[in-house]
């Protein structure tokens, strides 16, 4: 078998009579590969031999041999030969059972492989038989070894992986829908940082989600890494936005070897040496990126990309699962509370007008008027609380019907308590309600106001209370701030029924967050709230 460029390459010099495709045809494919592509096979004399030849066969996998029955080596390389006994008695056993099944299987083709694999050294090696062609009895063999220890390793941990990601998804309808939007993601937070360091090794990651409207990419869990500065944002977008931000944008891994070389690195731990940014799939959409760092130059490796990847598709799935949770919950409550006010919408007309039209012809005394009076009322109250039940995350049930007389609450006299909400009913009936047990309450309608007054008048702060969404500055940013300029207050964050779009909740409650309000909630859940809170806040103070 001669080439255009044969004057090049080594000679392979067959026995006389063995043509050359024969003799490639009844080697492994891999062995037959390199040979053609690295040598020409020819029959002939000694002479027409090249000592290339021997290295070719030498630069295959752990070595090449022929074995006949009993598993008797009659012919190796010298890079098999220089392996210990122990490794090539475990490699001619190998060999022996694939003679054994070649011999019960007569009618197997020249060229054809048995794969078969053994342990050695804590090493793990991959043999490769195939009958000789010139042996109808199948009593010989071409037989390859090559090492595959970093195969196995690599696809025993993608099994550990997938192992994971279906616990991961394994989301018992009895064990969540007790649990509210925090302690879910709580629940496979845990999953996720059990699996990132006990099975990948990795102590430093985070998860961000793509805000669908604004391309923001909001932290959802994580560990050992700083949170941003309150007011900084990543988005994703390719460029001025870092590694996660190009990766969010462009849907591909990146590997950054060299943090401090890596002009596209943006501070995620101190004294970073290289990270591993990931995006997280939803079919063809990206949903967020799984972002891994370490101390040390060059950490990751492709094999590391691989498992991220793997990995980083089972949290994108767990996470969207429980989006889907929240906005069905969400959207449950919208619809059954709509329904309820249509429903009742007629009868409480009919009663409406015929305790109207009573009240317009009644004749009698004004006793009978008075209760009339009293039934309309009590329908226009009714007409309230429903409509403030299917408003949902506007409102603050019973808020329209409370005692507007002021009240002595030795807890809350005298207390300095910022409010921030950018719902006008809700930010106004909880400033209210808590000025009229005696507080003093600064209300704002965004977080950016609730932060300045933080950082003006920190110290003399007794409470905050804020909502998790609104425009500016979000829940879990007050929440940093008032660590930051008032850590003797007690905070409660706010949510519309357990909607946490920013995760506010989720990441403050992993950093001391204790008091939480889902909204609709009723005035006595926030006095009582409110109270919790700074009882709680006594009883430490008292302790110190």
């Amino acid at each position: 078998m001669t080439g255009p460029d044969s004057n090049d390459r080594a000679r392979l010099l067959l026995p006389a009579g063995i043509a050359p495709e024969d003799f490639l045809a009844g080697l492994p494919d891999v062995v037959s590969d390199v040979l053609r592509g690295t040598c020409d096979v020819i029959p002939g004399e000694a002479a027409n031999g090249d000592p290339r030849v021997a290295a070719a066969l030498d630069g295959l996998g752990e070595g090449v041999a022929v074995v006949v029955e009993r598993g008797e080596i009659v012919w190796m390389n010298d890079r098999l030969a220089d392996h210990s006994p122990e490794m090539l008695r475990r490699f001619a056993d190998c060999c022996h059972d694939a003679i054994v099944e070649f011999m019960t299987h007569p009618e197997v083709l020249d060229g054809e492989s048995i794969r078969t694999d053994f342990r050695h050294d804590e090493r793990t090696y991959e043999v490769i038989c195939s009958p000789m062609p010139d042996d109808p009895t199948r009593h010989t063999v071409a037989a390859l070894v090559s090492d595959v220890t970093e195969l196995k390793r690599t696809e025993a941990l993608i099994e550990q992986i997938d192992a994971a990601g279906g616990d991961l998804l394994d989301l018992d309808p009895d064990t969540v829908n007790p649990l509210d939007v925090a302690a879910r993601l709580r629940l496979v937070e845990d999953k996720v940082v059990r699996t990132m360091r006990s099975v990948v090794g990795f102590e430093h990651f985070e998860v961000r989600i793509v805000d669908r409207r604004t391309g923001q990419l909001e932290l959802v869990m994580g560990a050992g890494m700083d949170p941003l500065s309150i007011g900084e944002r990543l988005y994703a977008r390719p460029e001025e936005n870092g590694i996660s931000g190009w990766v969010a944008a462009q849907g591909r891994s990146y590997l950054c070897r060299d943090a401090s070389k890596d002009p596209m690195y943006l501070l995620g731990i101190p004294s970073c040496g290289s990270s591993l940014t990931v995006p997280l799939r939803l079919r063809d959409r990206v949903v967020g990126i799984l972002n891994v760092e370490s101390e040390q130059v060059d950490a990751f490796d492709e094999r590391d990309q691989l498992l991220v990847e793997l990995y980083g598709r089972y949290i994108a799935m767990a996470v969207n699962i429980l989006d889907m949770l929240v906005v069905e919950r969400y959207t449950t409550n919208r619809t059954f509370s709509t329904t309820v006010l249509g429903e009742l919408r007629d009868p409480l007309d009919a009663i409406t007008r015929h305790a109207a039209e009573l009240r317009a012809t009644w004749i009698g005394d004004g006793a009978m008027l008075g209760r009339l009076d009293a039934i309309l009322a009590s329908v226009d109250i009714v007409r309230q609380r429903v409509l403030a039940c299917s408003s949902g995350p506007q409102t603050i049930l019973g808020a329209g019907d409370w005692d507007r007389d002021p009240v002595d609450d030795p807890i809350l006299r005298g207390r300095r308590i910022i409010v921030a909400d950018d719902e006008p009913a809700i930010r106004d009936a909880i400033k209210d309600l808590l000025e009229q047990r005696g507080a003093t309450v600064e209300s704002y309608a965004d977080g950016a106001g609730a932060i300045e007054s933080l950082e003006a008048r920190g110290p003399e702060v007794d409470l905050v209370i804020s909502d998790v969404r609104m425009p500016d500055r979000n829940g879990y940013e007050v929440f940093r701030s008032a660590q930051s300029h008032a850590p003797q207050a007690s905070i409660i964050l706010m949510t519309g029924f357990g909607y946490d779009p920013n995760h506010s909740i989720v990441r403050s409650s992993q950093e001391g967050l204790e008091a939480f309000l889902f909204k609709p909630f009723r005035v006595s859940q926030l006095i009582e709230e409110v109270h919790k809170a700074l009882a709680g806040e006594e009883r430490v103070e008292g302790g110190k």
